[in-house]
């Protein structure tokens, strides 16, 4: 049993298995990385809108969030409690805008 270890054939193996064991973290390794750097918390905020397009402001309705799930979740609640108004989320990037969300909600 001891000599099996000896044999050419394992170093083979161990070397094959070396390389494969390393080859699966060099791939992977840079998308748990990049994964970590993204997870930054980031702005979304409610848009609200009357039937003729123009913004409007409800009040006590919450209209900042961290999480996009959240704010998607709370604009369809606010769409059933609100029917003549439709509702928007704008998610910030670098100081910059964007409308993400309107349709479907």
């Amino acid at each position: 049993m001891v000599d099996d270890l000896k044999t050419p054939g394992f170093f083979i193996i161990a070397i094959l298995g070396t390389i494969v064991t390393a080859g699966f973290f060099l791939a992977f390794f840079p998308t748990l990385f990049k994964k970590r750097i993204h997870s930054k918390s980031m702005l979304y905020s409610l848009v609200v809108s009357d039937v003729y397009g123009n913004n409007a402001t409800l009040p006590g309705i919450r209209t900042s969030f961290k999480n996009k799930d959240v704010a998607l979740s709370f604009a369809k609640f606010y769409k059933k409690q609100f029917p003549l108004y439709n509702f928007g989320i704008i998610h910030e990037v670098n100081g910059i805008e964007k409308l993400i969300i309107t349709k479907h909600i």
